[in-house]
């Protein structure tokens, strides 16, 4: 790749929403259900912080949390659901799809909108305890681990959900942020290298203050990805961006020969790259 350039600091820009372009071989993701998925989330915490240590493998629920969640499951959310939970007019709570819909988000976005929507007829009706044991029950259907002590909702910010196996790469179609160096390869495009990995992101429409802020503190990271889309952002001028800092927002899309993310939201960090 070139040596980076770098011209007037670049004031952010915001994506037009004309188009999502997605790899070959990738299942298109409608806008409709996009724009439908920002609309839900938008008042919701909007991207996985990196301190968090603690996951849903340390044993964050116990074991008569989850048998209470299990009886009121049952009454309020099983004729949607299924028993079993594995879905009929609601979505699947248990096995890989739900899995990798809600892996690697902070406990508290998966809780925030069983609390804002369910149950479907009567949504935030439960007391805030009840809401608490059916999140433990479907951790426990889920293959996750119990404890000692029951899941308490000041704690859900700071727990990472995460499979049995794990914490793992997100994959392709997930909404995600990035930070990197915006760098020009010549005749090949636009990429952030020296980028960190991939995050969960629910509003990829704009960056906040905060996220901004989050973005500045971040250390290199050793990823590259091409942004694809950058001609759909209004205002964007790539020329005043090369060798910035950038936070990106986006569709991720995994492909053999590098990762892209489909751009809907860049912001300048107000910071050179690191030579």
């Amino acid at each position: 790749m070139r040596k980076n350039r770098s011209n007037r600091p670049f004031t952010g820009a915001r994506w037009t929403p004309q188009r999502i372009i997605h790899g070959a071989g990738s299942k298109p993701a409608p806008l409709v259900v996009l724009c439908a998925l920002f609309v839900v989330f938008s008042a919701m915490t909007c991207s996985l912080p990196a301190q968090t240590s603690i996951t849903t493998l340390d044993r964050v629920y116990s074991p008569s949390q989850a048998d209470l969640g299990k009886t009121i499951y049952t009454a309020s959310c099983a004729a949607c659901h299924r028993a079993d939970l594995s879905g009929f007019s609601g979505p699947p709570l248990k096995g890989d799809l739900f899995l990798d819909r809600w892996r690697e988000f902070n406990l508290s976005v998966l809780y925030d909108l069983i609390h804002r929507t369910m149950p479907a007829n009567n949504a935030g009706a439960l007391p805030t305890e009840s809401y608490l044991a059916v999140l433990a029950y479907m951790l426990r259907e889920n293959g996750l681990p119990a404890g000692d002590k029951p899941l308490r909702a000041e704690t859900l910010a700071a727990t990472l959900f995460v499979g049995p196996d794990g914490r793992r790469p997100l994959s392709s179609s997930a909404q995600v942020e990035v930070v990197g160096c915006m760098t020009e390869d010549s005749g090949n495009g636009f990429f952030l290298t020296s980028a960190t990995e991939a995050a969960r992101a629910l509003d990829i429409f704009s960056i906040s203050a905060e996220e901004l802020q989050a973005a500045r503190a971040k250390s290199p990271g050793s990823l590259v990805f091409r942004l694809q889309n950058l001609a759909d952002l209004t205002g964007f001028k790539v020329e005043k961006a090369l060798g910035k800092k950038m936070a990106a927002k986006g569709i991720l899309v995994r492909q053999p020969k590098g990762d892209r993310i489909n751009v809907t939201s860049l912001e300048m960090t107000g910071e050179n790259c690191e030579p």
